[in-house]
């Protein structure tokens, strides 16, 4: 794949990088944090969710697809218009010719149909929900990394059923406006086929908008859940407990610096300035705090009293707590969760609604090939398995557990890798 390696190129910079911006020793660990506690830093920006309700949607059209045989066009003008940035346009095929524009707003979401199969095995219908920074056919078709080997939605539809998915419009989007986006997606699917229940699949970000919608944790103007729709919600690596990978890592941030129009580097920053090369460079409009990632922030949870802050990184403590360090400023893990509603907490304290079926997998290798993976805990090279495996928070109201299960496996085979798919086909069955 290029994309892997163009980042695995950038990343064997990092460790120059840093020497040249700090002219540390790479042994050496930064000074006391004490001495570094009073810094100013950047000012984080309201990062609230988005007021909207369950606004009512409209199909715009229909076309046909590479991949996909039918594609709708669903828009949803009550929602509010996110800003995006130009590094994360649309630019698959079938995706570009859903939505008709490489940068679409976020009212609209493309819902793919991929066909009746052959013979039908369930009459529920799968409803597939891709994580950030990738779309129906990368996630669910196209995975990487897997040889160009058919995806889930093949394998699903091949067992017979009648398989669906979404690409959301935002790849870093506001989950509350996905929550919208699902549950229009979800009526969609009933009408086209006729169902009451759609079962539910979801990966990483797409499986923390899942768990939002199905444990009625709803935002600003969302006054009805999600009307008894969802019979099954089965969630693949969703951080349910958050993440803190970026301020866990400030390396991390000599990779994803330089704004060039890679799309694998797409991604948040911790840092709001940086020293490159002896010159302080302002990056807050790619960080947490701008305004492309509130559905990063939202997914934010402090995991340093569970595994320790690697000291030899770069501005560990700064990156992590906030303040001005030798070569960055950060604002600091707890200005940004508390600035996009805590919301980890309460989704911690927000079971899901005990009517729906749930199971969870969980990957367990830090493998992923071509990133820096998490290795602070045992983890699938993004979210720590204590995280994605925290089916306890699901199901304390009642809802009932088909499985929970943690595979030897990364955050983006835990969707294509053979084993993980037959797991996902077991969970419909039962």
């Amino acid at each position: 794949m290029k994309q892997p390696q163009r980042f695995r190129q950038v990343l064997t910079l990092v460790t120059s990088l840093v020497l040249l911006a700090s002219c540390q020793s790479p042994r050496q660990a930064l000074p006391a944090p004490a001495a570094l506690r009073a810094q100013s830093v950047t000012p984080v920006a309201d990062l609230s969710p988005a007021q909207t309700g369950f606004e009512r949607f409209e199909v715009l059209r229909g076309v046909s697809g590479k991949i996909w045989p039918k594609m709708e066009l669903l828009r949803t003008p009550g929602l509010p218009v996110e800003r995006m940035h130009d590094r994360g346009r649309q630019r698959d095929a079938d995706v570009l010719s859903c939505f008709g524009t490489d940068l679409p707003p976020s009212s609209d979401v493309c819902l793919h149909d991929a066909g009746e199969p052959a013979q039908r095995s369930s009459a529920v219908p799968v409803l597939l929900i891709h994580g950030a920074n990738v779309n129906a056919t990368s996630n669910w078709a196209l995975p990487p990394y897997n040889n160009d080997k058919p995806g889930l939605m093949q394998h699903l539809r091949a067992q017979g059923h009648r398989v669906f998915a979404v690409t959301f419009a935002n790849k870093h989007g506001d989950n509350f406006i996905w929550v919208n986006q699902i549950h229009n997606a979800i009526q969609r699917i009933k009408q086209v086929t006729g169902a009451t229940q759609v079962d539910t699949v979801a990966h990483s970000k797409g499986g923390f908008a899942l768990r939002l919608y199905t444990s009625n944790v709803l935002g600003p103007g969302m006054q009805q859940p999600y009307a008894k729709s969802v019979r099954k919600a089965i969630f693949i690596g969703t951080p349910h407990r958050g993440l803190d990978y970026t301020f866990r890592h400030p390396s991390i941030h000599w990779a994803l610096l330089p704004e060039d129009d890679d799309p694998v580097k797409y991604a948040p920053l911790a840092w709001t300035k940086a020293l490159i090369y002896g010159k302080w460079v302002e990056s807050d409009r790619v960080s947490f705090v701008g305004p492309f990632f509130k559905g990063q922030a939202q997914m934010l949870a402090r995991w340093d009293q569970t595994y320790g802050l690697d000291k030899l990184q770069p501005d560990w403590y700064t990156t992590y707590h906030g303040g001005k360090g030798f070569v960055s400023e950060s604002p600091g893990i707890a200005s940004v969760i508390a600035s996009a509603g805590n919301l980890v907490e309460k989704l911690k304290r927000s079971p899901v609604d005990p009517r729906i079926a749930v199971a969870v997998l969980a990957g367990s290798s830090a493998s992923i090939p071509g990133i820096l993976n998490e290795k602070s805990g045992p983890s699938d090279g993004i979210a720590f398995v204590k995280s994605a495996a925290a089916a306890e928070d699901l199901t304390a109201g009642g809802a009932r557990l088909l499985d929970q299960t943690v595979m030897n496996l990364h955050h983006v085979a835990l969707v294509a890798n053979p084993k993980a798919m037959d797991w996902v086909s077991q969970q419909l069955a039962r």
